[in-house]
Formats: structure tokens, C-alpha cells, sequence
């Protein structure tokens, strides 16, 4: 009889321990829709401004003096516990202006552009670093912070960006080509995202996006080969919405 209740007992140990390891692992779906909304930076790299030479599309080249903000919002929805699907929406300004330069063939060209840049974009990420639940994984709990608790994600995607640049110039190399204002975009980058509490949570995302156009600020020289990129960094904030019973986010 003892050994009968002994081996009840364990039955019943580890069928409620496994409960318990399947309803904590299976958290990440009650809160699978965010809201993000978000401020943050842009740099270009366009064939006007950069470093004191050739031009190019990394962060040698960026015109600190030329940053500009921007304001995003978006909404985020996991598939898997480590993948995710997101949707942006991002306004902004843009400047571009050889006058940051000490590099001669572009400070005498002397030409500067202000754009209004409108995105929409999706990306797809992949968790590195998966997102963890509950208090001692949040701002509550620094005092037991581990970068290990992080939630680290690389991402990619495609969208479009609208760019409405306004130039000063009267430089002769302006190639001065009917160019569309409207055009693709390929974003790739990676972010960051901590917990606040367990329904806000805090991120960062590095993002450049490449584009099908050489006239983004409206500018291209006779000499241009290349298409025109930008840069964000974006702080924000992520509001996870509870799941109904339907799938459906609940508000």
C-alpha cells in the first residue's frame, strides 16, 4: 500500500510540475499584440554631405550635424515565442547639406535639402535573446538586472518611403532627372527590449534602410552610382494587449 500511495505521489508530482512548465512557457501568448510607439533619430547617406571624401552607406559617414527627428508608431505581433511580426509607420525630416563637410569638391558644391520622409514598413524578427515574463525580469527588479534577460532580436523587411525634399542649389552636377517620390525600402537592423512592468516595456532599434532611389533628398550627381540609404535609432515604448479567447487582441 505504501508503495502504491509513494508511486501516486510522484505521478502526481511531476504531472503537476509539467502543468505548470507548459502554462509558463506558453505565457507569451496571452500578451502577443503590441502597441509601440516610439521617437528617435535619422541620418542619410546621399550624394550630399558625409565625411571629408568619397561618399558610402555605413557610420563613417554620417553628418552628426545633420540629424534629424522622427516619431513612429506600430504594432507588433509574436507568431512563435521568438519570432514576431511588425508593421511601422514612421514620420520624420531629413537634411542633407554639403555645408558639414571640409572636403573641398563637396564644399564648394555648397547644396543643402530639407525632406519630409514618411515610411511604412514591415519586418520580421528573430529573438536571439527571448523576451522574459514577470516581475523579476522587469525595472521593479534591478537590482537583479542581467543583460541575459534582455530581449535581443535581428530583423528585416520591405516597406515604402515617401520623400518630399525641398533643395537649394544651383550646382551644374545635379543630374536634374524626373525621379518618383515614392519608392521601396529594405530595412535591417537589430533592437533591444526590456519589461517595465509586465505590460510596458521599454526597447531601442537600430534600423538602416536601403532604397530603390537616387534622388531621396533630390539631389544626384552626374558622377553617382549608388542608391540612397538612412539610418534610424529609435527609442520606444511596447504596450502588450491581453489575447481573447477569439485570438483577437483585447482592448
Amino acid at each position: 500500500m505504501k508503495t502504491i500511495n509513494i508511486k501516486l505521489l510522484v505521478l502526481i508530482s511531476v504531472f503537476t510540475f509539467l502543468i505548470i512548465e507548459t502554462s509558463h512557457s506558453q505565457r507569451w501568448k496571452r500578451t502577443r499584440y503590441e502597441i509601440i510607439y516610439g521617437i528617435g533619430t535619422i541620418n542619410c547617406f546621399t550624394d550630399l554631405g558625409g565625411r571629408n571624401g568619397n561618399g558610402g552607406h555605413f557610420l563613417s559617414d554620417i553628418d552628426i550635424q545633420g540629424t534629424r527627428p522622427i516619431g513612429m508608431i506600430g504594432a507588433r505581433y509574436k507568431i512563435k515565442e521568438l519570432l514576431a511580426v511588425k508593421l511601422n509607420l514612421i514620420f520624420g525630416f531629413m537634411r542633407a547639406s554639403d555645408t558639414y563637410t571640409q572636403w573641398d569638391p563637396r564644399q564648394n558644391r555648397n547644396v543643402i535639402s530639407n525632406t519630409i520622409l514618411f515610411e511604412n514598413s514591415m519586418q520580421v524578427e528573430y529573438s536571439i535573446q527571448k523576451e522574459r515574463f514577470g516581475t523579476r525580469y522587469t525595472f521593479s527588479n534591478l537590482r537583479r538586472f542581467n543583460f541575459r534577460n534582455v530581449n535581443t532580436y535581428i530583423f528585416a523587411g520591405v516597406g515604402g518611403v515617401f520623400a518630399a525634399p525641398s533643395l537649394r542649389s544651383d550646382w551644374s552636377s545635379n543630374k536634374n532627372e524626373a525621379f518618383h517620390k515614392y519608392n521601396f525600402n529594405f530595412p535591417f537592423g537589430f533592437g533591444l527590449k526590456y519589461g517595465i512592468n509586465r505590460r510596458l516595456a521599454f526597447g531601442i532599434d537600430i534600423g538602416h534602410r536601403y532604397t530603390t532611389s537616387d534622388y531621396l533628398e533630390g539631389f544626384s550627381d552626374i558622377h553617382s552610382k549608388g542608391k540612397d540609404s538612412y539610418i534610424f535609432i529609435i527609442f520606444n515604448f511596447a504596450y502588450k494587449l491581453r489575447t481573447a479567447r477569439s485570438g483577437l487582441p483585447k482592448f
